[in-house]
């Protein structure tokens, strides 16, 4: 029986993903570090102006920080992983390459949503009548072009995503797996 050769696509693709993994296990291990650096919530909030809530955004970030360090340390080592064992051409790596793909492009569009929340919380004084005109207008134009924008990136990295799936589903490329 012989041995399917190794196509330069999967074995760049598995390369590059390992990459990110350890570079992402070591930004999200720095970012933990300075999780225990930063001040609180609270004290953010001291440096307002009295009587000027913090943004929810913001006070929830700083509550879970650490969390979210230690989430993402996680998910960039299963990247690695995963990463790992697809240049090793095992099955289960190439299947579990493709799901996350798929659940990494339908975030980019969940997270749209997010955007405009996070406008609200951030520039809640834009809502005030009391505004110059020209302001709100400029807010107004900032809040459609980060939607905007943040969706042609959604579509991007779908339409990305969705070519390497296809690519790591083609036939030629199945048969250098192993299960």
């Amino acid at each position: 029986m012989s041995v399917p050769a190794r196509s330069g696509f999967v074995s760049a693709m598995a390369t590059i993903s390992l990459a990110l993994g350890g570079f992402g296990v070591i930004g999200n291990a720095l970012q933990l570090l300075m999780a225990f650096a930063l001040p609180s919530s609270a004290d953010l909030a001291a440096l307002l102006p009295p009587g000027t809530p913090l943004p929810p955004l913001l006070a929830w970030l700083g509550e879970h920080l650490v969390a979210l360090s230690l989430a993402g340390i996680g998910g960039s080592a299963l990247l690695a992983w995963i990463s790992w064992a697809l240049l090793q051409r095992r099955e289960w790596a190439r299947l579990a390459f493709i799901a996350g793909l798929g659940v990494v492009a339908l975030a980019n569009f969940a997270g749209l949503p997010l955007l405009d929340r996070a406008f609200d919380q951030l520039l809640p004084a834009m809502a005030d009548p009391g505004i110059n005109a020209e302001l709100r207008a400029m807010a107004a134009a900032m809040r459609r072009a980060l939607f905007w924008g943040g969706l042609a990136g959604a579509v991007a990295i779908a339409a990305v995503h969705g070519w390497i799936a296809w690519k790591l589903c083609r036939a030629e490329v199945r048969a250098e797996f192993r299960r």
